[in-house]
């Protein structure tokens, strides 16, 4: 007896002990975990969705998903999920088991070498947990998979190999969820954390935060800022991360929501200010929002802007700039600059040089700002026994302060690279370059209303941000293509040539901050540049044909309108009647000026009334005429009877309309006469003793007037305004060439760097000492092979072009072949290039034997199928509003403007 009772009691003890485990497996099992503290506080981005099928069917309507879809993780992500759905049970396929869930997906970095994600999954059902063993068993089943179980710290860890592609995941139940990634070391790291116990949500800040109950809301995103470097760290090279590191920490963490449109991608929420000591935050310390008022002076072609809207500017400073005897005078100017301060990157052309930079601040009193930094220019004159450095340019006066890094003493590390300042006061802003040549451009494009301000696109675009900010970064993807290849990191640079389409898509972003209360509100978007219906889309439209009684031989010659600066043409025929037409295609005046204009019109203001006039040389003479066809005073006027003048260039060497005229004969002899028909002393002649290979450029470096001229024997010429040679010329490059240099300027003539190319291929850097900085070869198939340099119509940018028995090849300024095309007959093309900035470019070759003009996009494809019937160069221009081009073509007797789209 006593023996059953001791067996009985064994058995309820046992059966009691297996009660209890199962009641408290199956309790825990029941207890609701918050997925957000499952995520490893190393997250740089956790996204929580909630209606897949949704948010997957905007994607599709969108332009978002076309470029996206293409990307090589995107596609990777669709044949796995593929094949796991060809094996799921039933009807009951994987995206409806994951439709309708609260699924969070966190972004980490791992050994500063990867990204990799980790998704987790709750499991809300019976049947949902019969669907996942299933699929479970049918994995195990397919020979396209391989499945493993390990346990690891008391977990049972699955990981999944895809045979076929070679990839794998690894997974594991908690408490009714599903936590599973493609790197099994952040789902070890998660297991390790549920073990600590003790969980705390990684957006415990956000509790109550919940964007997903508002209409058009997609996904939560929180947004860890102190784990941002790391995520920039994997593709920018190390000379950058300084910096980004300090922009980072102007948040730690924010929550927003996100939403969709057809052609933008809106983030908006709250971020958390950031409150370690020494961060950007701290640093700053904003309170009132400030508006972009800067936009008037920024040009179109800016490619990065990071605007700060802070009431003391000199808050910006980080305590690294040096004490010496300058630093009380710089502390003083300092405090005088107030609201808003801007560092802008211009839009580069090729990834080897620097893009040109700015700074643009605001004074708060333009004469007491003005006072201080005169104290300290003649403080610096005086230490360093120079005379202070001024230029006029127009109605505007550069000045150089040569005090290394100013603008970094000025407003902190941020603005440091700054070997010595250029300084241009507009307004109530003073500008800050290291170039003076990147003020004399902002001048211009000021004065062209090229900027922000005055944009259709840009003010479209500022219309969607936020309209008053304390930090702002703003990016034009396009503009800043050679920018973004340049800092990269070498093997992230193939990655980005094969997302381009995406990213070059996408091409206006902003994110932007601004204070709100304890908060700061902040907004992300990334915007598509709107497109019109103007022009036809891959295709020609014609919009006028104008005939006229006489054959037409010169090409059509883009002027502006003396009035309303509207695009106009001026043709010759052959009766040698020059006749202008309008935009609108009426004809304008005409002027019988009996020779064949050489070279083309150039427009300058002559004249009391300011206003634009059309100057151009015949066989003999030098032409100026007003906008009714009248010639000017003193105008037209005899170089000689006996001379063949060859081509005309006009100077204006103080930018005060003061202008020269440079013409040069078939002998090599150069003459410059002023705006009176006055010779001017040491140019009657100079002499060259050879023919020149291209119209003579002027360039102004450090106060000196610079004439470049270029002789098809390879010889270089660098002349002052009175003809004579600079130290170190002329010399011989040792190659024949027959096209023009770029000059690209810079603070002095050591550094004012010139590239040419020579007819045989060899591409020559030298500066304006008269030293060659650089040569290299490009590959040249047969003896036969010729070059030429071809700069678009503003000089900032060019290509370089082979000809070769019928073949043009194409090649970036990095040397790059960008196109190689085959033509009909073997004679040479006429080839031009049109680069409006912003990655709208146009390439125009045309053969005079066929008489056909063949135009292509960006992508080299062929505009429309097929060529035009044109026997000159073509005149192409931009038109922003309609993000569409004309194109005036000449034919025989006709003259016709078309218009074109180029296809997304």
């Amino acid at each position: 007896m006593p023996k059953r009772i001791v067996f009985f009691f064994i058995a309820f003890v046992a059966l009691a002990s297996l009660a209890y485990y199962g009641f408290s497996r199956w309790q825990d099992s029941q207890q609701k975990v918050d997925l957000w503290t499952l995520v490893p506080e190393t997250a740089a981005f956790v996204v929580e969705t909630n209606n897949h099928s949704d948010l997957k069917k905007h994607l599709e309507e969108t332009d978002l998903w076309e470029s996206f879809s293409v990307l090589p993780v995107a596609q990777r992500f669709q044949e796995n999920m593929a094949m796991l759905d060809s094996v799921a049970p039933g009807n009951q396929r994987l995206e409806r088991f994951l439709d309708k869930k609260h699924i969070l997906t966190s972004v980490h970095v791992l050994g500063k070498t990867d990204v990799e994600f980790v998704y987790y999954i709750p499991v809300v059902s019976v049947g949902e947990h019969r669907f996942l063993r299933t699929l479970s068993e049918n994995i195990i089943k397919d020979p396209l998979f391989k499945e493993e179980i390990r346990e690891y710290q008391g977990m049972l860890l699955t990981d999944v190999t895809n045979t076929q592609l070679g990839n794998s995941f690894t997974y594991f139940s908690f408490h009714n969820n599903i936590i599973l990634s493609a790197s099994p070391v952040l789902v070890e790291e998660i297991v390790r954390r549920i073990n600590r116990g003790k969980l705390n949500s990684i957006a415990a800040d956000y509790k109550k935060v919940n964007y997903l109950s508002q209409e058009d809301v997609y996904a939560n995103v929180f947004v860890n800022y102190r784990a941002l470097p790391d995520l920039f760290g994997l593709f920018l090279q190390e000379d950058l991360m300084p910096q980004v590191r300090y922009l980072s920490s102007f948040c730690r963490n924010a929550m927003l929501e996100l939403k969709l449109d057809q052609n933008k991608v809106f983030l908006n929420g709250f971020s958390n200010p950031e409150t370690l000591e020494g961060s950007f935050q701290t640093q700053l310390r904003p309170s009132k929002p400030r508006p972009l008022d800067i936009k008037q002076l920024l040009p179109t072609r800016t490619a990065i802007l990071m605007h700060f809207g802070v009431r003391e500017v000199a808050r910006l400073r980080d305590g690294k700039a040096p004490n010496d005897a300058y630093s009380p005078t710089i502390d003083s100017l300092a405090r005088s600059y107030s609201q808003e301060i801007a560092l802008a990157y211009m839009e580069s052309y090729n990834m080897n040089t620097s893009p040109d930079k700015m700074v643009i601040a605001r004074m708060e009193s333009s004469g007491k700002t003005g006072t201080r930094f005169q104290a300290l220019a003649e403080q610096v004159s005086k230490a360093q026994n120079e005379k202070i450095y001024t230029e006029k340019y127009g109605n505007y006066t550069l000045q150089l302060l040569d005090l290394e890094e100013l603008p970094a003493r000025l407003f902190g590390s941020l603005f440091a690279g700054f070997e010595q300042s250029y300084v241009l006061q507009i307004d109530n802003y003073m500008v800050f370059s290291p170039d003076i040549a990147s003020l004399r451009a902002l001048i211009d494009d000021i004065n062209a209303g090229e900027v922000w301000g005055r944009s259709v696109a840009q003010k479209a675009f500022l219309e969607e941000t936020l309209h008053e900010g304390n930090f702002s970064l703003y990016l034009n993807t396009v503009n800043a293509w050679y920018i973004l290849n340049r800092y990269l990191q070498e093997e992230n640079r193939e990655d980005l040539l094969q997302n381009s389409s995406l990213i070059r898509r996408f091409n206006q972003v902003s994110v932007q901050f601004a204070r709100a209360e304890n908060q700061y509100y902040t907004s992300v978007l990334f915007r598509r540049q709107e497109r019109h219906a103007d022009g036809v889309q891959g295709g020609y439209e014609e919009e006028f044909t104008i005939p006229f009684a006489s054959r037409l031989i010169s090409p059509p010659y883009p002027i502006q309108n003396a009035i309303d600066r509207s695009r106009e043409v001026v043709v010759q025929d052959s009766m040698l009647v020059l006749h202008n037409i309008t935009s609108t295609g009426t004809r304008g005046w005409t002027d019988s000026v009996q020779a064949q204009v050489i070279g083309g019109l150039q427009q300058v203001e002559l004249g009391s009334e300011k206003r634009l006039r059309y100057v151009f040389a015949t066989g003999t003479r030098i032409h100026a005429i007003d906008h009714l066809g009248r010639d000017l005073e003193h105008f037209p006027f005899n170089v000689s009877d006996t001379l063949r003048l060859q081509r005309l260039a006009v100077f204006d060497f103080e930018k005060n309309r003061d202008y020269r005229f440079l013409v040069d004969d078939a002998l090599g002899n150069l003459y410059m006469f002023d705006t009176r028909g006055n010779a001017i002393p040491g140019w009657q002649p100079r002499r060259m003793d050879y023919r020149l290979a291209a119209t003579p450029q002027h360039v102004r470096v450090g106060g000196r007037d610079v004439i470049l001229v270029l002789l098809e024997n390879g010889y270089v010429y660098a002349l002052n305004a009175k003809g004579e040679t600079y130290p170190g010329f002329p010399f011989s490059l040792r190659v024949p060439i027959t096209s023009e240099g770029v000059i690209r300027a810079g603070a002095d003539l050591r550094r004012s760097v010139v590239t040419v190319v020579s007819r045989y291929g060899e591409v020559v850097e030298f500066n304006l000492q008269g030293q060659v900085k650089a040569r290299e070869q490009l590959p040249r198939p047969s003896k036969s092979a010729m070059f030429d340099l071809v700069p678009d119509a503003g000089g900032r940018s060019y290509i370089i072009v082979r000809q070769d028995q019928g073949k043009v090849a194409a090649f970036d300024q990095d040397l790059k072949e960008l196109f190689e095309k085959r033509y009909v007959t073997s004679a040479p093309k006429i080839v031009q290039y049109f680069n409006f900035g912003g990655g709208n470019q146009v390439y125009g070759i045309t053969e005079n034997g066929p008489q056909k003009t063949y135009l292509y996009g960006p992508d080299a494809r062929l505009i429309g199928g097929r060529s035009l019937e044109s026997n000159q160069p073509v005149s192409i221009h931009y038109n922003e509003v309609g993000n569409n081009y004309s194109v005036f073509k000449v034919f025989r007797n006709e003259l016709q403007k078309l218009s074109f789209k180029l296809p997304d």
